[in-house]
């Protein structure tokens, strides 16, 4: 693999550093986040820089590591008021592996974020396939996507598509646990008029594949039915066991202030459960279902 273009990027963040300038605390960036994080075969990224909002615009410098590999628009610029402002990046499909390194900057101080660009595929397991469930819904119903591996991996971020997002969402990557030889995503999908079927595409460096959903019209599918079995802190060992009336739910834990804490391990037939170490005393937590439903509980001890 290419080496990373380090020293054009401390040139950049040197001449960025050498003439500080005054400035007030609005329009100073928070972070860059690239997503997504790898992409191959002339893909393009997008890149998102999230800064505290201003008055007036807020012109920001944008710089590549390896303009070769990956270009940048010279600087994008967010409007008053704006706190997020995004830029397309364009990568070059005949490059040789490379990770590139993304700069952003406002009143001379930088960001950073890394894009992967035609990256190797590994050895060792590989993705096999993509499937989602049910496979035929009516259109506003929640679904559940799984990625499948040919055997347990070391820990894989998989790049997810929809051919309409209008209709069919999904999150732009997905993370198969280290161990685990699958993983699952939300599916999310719009009421139709009618029937209407789309692909939903799962990428892993070389390796792409693909499944259908189909879309109806008609009602909604009901909410899962979600309880919580065990709901239990006691030396900082936070131990959550839930079920779901749907096996293939994904369910996850949110403390009381509705902040997303983990989510639980599907142990089958609509069993949930997780133990996390080391944790504060959240005292109450919920379980929320990507299929709708949810339950509260207090923490024992």
């Amino acid at each position: 693999m290419r080496r990373l273009a380090v020293l054009a990027t401390l040139s950049v963040t040197t001449l960025l550093l050498v003439h500080p300038a005054s400035a007030s605390a609005e329009g100073i960036i928070s972070s860059l986040s690239v997503s997504p994080s790898t992409v191959r075969d002339g893909a393009s990224a997008q890149g998102t820089v999230t800064l505290l909002p201003d008055a007036t615009p807020t012109t920001v410098l944008l710089f590549s590591s390896d303009p070769s590999v990956a270009t940048v628009p010279s600087s994008v610029v967010a409007p008053a008021g704006q706190s997020t402002v995004s830029f397309t990046i364009t990568t070059n499909a005949a490059a040789p592996p490379t990770i590139v390194q993304i700069t952003a900057a406002v009143q001379n101080i930088p960001r950073t974020a890394n894009l992967s660009v035609n990256a190797a595929t590994p050895p060792g397991p590989s993705l096999s396939s993509v499937s989602v469930s049910p496979s035929s819904l009516t259109g506003g119903s929640p679904a559940t996507g799984t990625v499948t591996f040919t055997g347990a991996t070391d820990g894989a971020v998989v790049q997810l598509s929809s051919s309409d997002p209008t209709l069919v969402q999904v999150p732009s990557e997905t993370v198969v646990s280290g161990g685990a030889s699958s993983g699952a995503f939300a599916v999310t999908t719009s009421a139709v008029a009618a029937t209407t079927t789309v692909t939903i595409t799962a990428r892993w460096f070389a390796v792409t594949r693909t499944t259908t959903i189909t879309l109806t019209p008609g009602t909604p599918a009901p909410a899962d039915r979600v309880a919580i079995t065990k709901a239990r802190w006691k030396a900082r060992l936070l131990t959550i066991e839930a079920t779901s009336t749907n096996p293939n739910a994904i369910l996850s834990v949110y403390s009381q202030s509705g902040a997303f804490m983990f989510t639980l391990t599907n142990k089958g037939g609509g069993r949930y459960a997780d133990q996390r170490g080391w944790v504060f005393n959240p005292q109450v937590v919920t379980v929320r279902s990507n299929l709708g439903g949810s339950a509260t509980a207090t923490l024992t001890s």
